[in-house]
């Protein structure tokens, strides 16, 4: 299969872009929290440049996210698991909501014995 590298590049920034804003960051901001350079985000972002494997495994680790997060539709393999999302967005919930998920989960999981 192949791919343009400027539809890539686009999608990937997409996601990048969305991340930030999710999180509600400057570039500053984001850049600090993952040792990259505003520039170099700006540049991701506007689809001018793709990460590198550094940039990328730095982005993930910051936002405690998997590649699939930024990679998703450009995979093989459809890595978006359903524990991989659970996992990706489980940081982000209240304690109060956390322990709902778990609750909901055992009790799906006590209902399939």
């Amino acid at each position: 299969m192949e791919y343009n590298k400027n539809d890539i590049a686009n999608y990937i920034g997409m996601q990048i872009y969305k991340i930030r804003k999710k999180n509600k960051l400057s570039r500053e901001q984001f850049a600090e929290k993952t040792d990259l350079s505003p520039n170099y985000i700006y540049e991701m972002e506007k689809g001018k440049s793709i990460p590198g494997c550094i940039a990328l495994i730095n982005i993930c680790n910051a936002f405690n996210i998997a590649p699939s997060a930024i990679l998703g539709k450009y995979l093989n393999i459809n890595v978006n698991t359903a524990s991989e999302l659970i996992n990706s967005n489980f940081e982000i919930l209240s304690n109060y909501d956390k322990n709902l998920v778990i609750d909901v989960i055992n009790f799906l999981a006590d209902r399939s014995k």
